[in-house]
């Protein structure tokens, strides 16, 4: 189960994105993707996977990943995370695979 944090490449914490409203910022645009819960926390189906978004520290996010088809859909979906999210607070994002 692959795991991410994304920040913003300054260290600046990230501006506020309303809960309720994390999809139009996070949820990947180039694959179809359903929403399960759009709250405090994002949760996405996307084929497969199970994704989910959280905020976890200051100005980091957080994104876990169960049941994708590989690694490298994994980092796919966390990469187009991050830059999404870049793009919608102005910000460089930066995204890490979290190992053990």
């Amino acid at each position: 189960m692959p795991e991410y944090t994304i920040s913003t490449q300054s260290g600046a914490d990230w501006p506020d994105i309303p809960a309720g409203k994390l999809s139009s910022y996070l949820a990947p645009k180039s694959q179809p993707c359903e929403i399960v819960e759009d709250g405090s926390v994002l949760v996405l189906r996307i084929g497969d996977a199970t994704v989910h978004v959280s905020w976890e520290l200051l100005g980091t996010w957080y994104v876990d990943i169960e049941g994708s088809a590989s690694l490298e859909q994994a980092d796919t979906i966390a990469s187009e995370i991050a830059r999404q999210l870049g793009d919608a607070t102005a910000e460089q994002a930066v995204w890490y695979r979290v190992t053990d």
